[in-house]
């Protein structure tokens, strides 16, 4: 019997989430649309008086399937969402953002707090989705999506420099967490540190780390 290994995919990974701005039950009005949510590691409040705020979309052509990023400079905190441009969810997102000329977002630390990221111009979805394929497996985006993570390719995509505010995600998409399950990854909340992300069982850890090949 003969073993050979292979480098094991992350333990977990930062999900995301898209969601109606009814969820988050906030009073100020423009807080509205679809809500780009992330967990991140620093308190969200130090975020309350930022001066300067950007949101920007960008294409990431993959070697297998292109790729939609979805970035947020507030401050100095960058947070940015890697999303599967083929979900129709995504679509309905960014017509909601053009519509109301804003992008609403969450943040959360030890507590949730919202945000409201007025857009410079419109986003030019026809341009955004162009490389979209008919039919986009959610599986060959989602691996290239961790492959992504795990190079640290977001930051050099950016092209900005560290930050120690510096946070990204998955959107968790139906699409995406189908896959993820199929990569044997579950997707958890941790109420203890308000935080949403996918985690590689054990057994699948296991399993993917050896393969076994017959002797001859």
């Amino acid at each position: 019997m003969t073993t050979s290994q292979k480098q094991n995919p992350p333990s977990h990974i930062p999900l995301g989430l898209i969601l109606p701005a009814a969820e988050y039950g906030s009073v100020d009005q423009r807080f509205r649309g679809i809500v780009l949510e992330q967990s991140v590691d620093f308190d969200p409040r130090s975020c309350a008086n930022a001066r300067r705020s950007r949101f920007a979309t960008l294409v990431i052509d993959g070697p297998r399937t292109p790729m939609l990023l979805f970035a947020i400079q507030l401050g100095d905190a960058l947070l940015s969402w890697l999303a599967d441009p083929a979900e129709s969810g995504i679509s309905d997102a960014i017509d909601g953002w053009n519509a109301n000329g804003s992008v609403s977002m969450a943040l959360s630390g030890k507590e949730t707090h919202l945000f409201v990221i007025p857009l410079t111009r419109k986003i030019d979805k026809t341009e955004l989705l162009r490389p979209v394929k008919p039919v986009q497996s959610s599986d060959v985006f989602t691996t290239q999506a961790i492959e992504t993570f795990t190079a640290g390719a977001i930051g050099e995509i950016l092209d900005l420099p560290p930050s120690a505010k510096a946070n990204y995600c998955l959107i968790h998409s139906a699409g995406v967490a189908a896959a993820l399950e199929r990569q044997g990854y579950e997707a958890k909340y941790v109420a203890k540190e308000n935080k949403f992300l996918a985690e590689k069982s054990y057994l699948a850890t296991v399993t993917s780390d050896y393969v076994w090949t017959p002797g001859r």
